[in-house]
């Protein structure tokens, strides 16, 4: 797999040709990533602070081919092209955007897709829940 070094990201080490089963979004600025390993694992990504999301080719079926975690010092402007949706003329704007994205110390999330869901997010922080959690719940559900 293809993560950058950050000891919350080894939680999804088996994640290859995993599935990416949803997302749901809330007012706090999150990002609730619903991730299951082909063995049945479930796990949820949650970022915090998110800046610029983009979902493409959202299906039945998503499966993973890798989840890389970008820290700001290695972001690229494919990086920034991508979270924002920028056209490749756009590459003055796609420069102020990412030395303002490495001055804030925003990270990008990649999924890579085997089939089906490409994800990109800029976002500030980053945490690994042992299985499916929704935003403001009390108590884990059960896997």
């Amino acid at each position: 797999m293809s993560l950058y070094d950050n000891g919350d990201m080894n939680a999804l080490q088996d994640i290859h040709d995993g599935f990416f089963d949803g997302l749901l979004l809330s007012e706090e600025k999150t990002a609730h990533l619903f991730l299951r390993t082909c063995a049945g694992q479930r796990s949820t990504v949650v970022l915090k602070d998110v800046e610029r999301m983009s979902v493409q080719n959202f299906m039945q079926g998503n499966i993973i081919f890798d989840v890389v975690l970008i820290e700001p010092s290695n972001l690229t402007i494919a990086h920034i092209e991508q979270a924002y949706q920028l056209q490749p003329s756009q590459t003055e704007l796609a420069q102020k955007l990412l030395e303002e994205a490495q001055q804030r110390k925003l990270l990008v999330l990649e999924i890579n897709p085997s089939y089906g869901a490409e994800f990109t997010a800029l976002f500030g922080a980053v945490e690994i829940l042992p299985t499916y959690i929704l935003p403001g719940a009390t108590s884990q559900v059960s896997t």
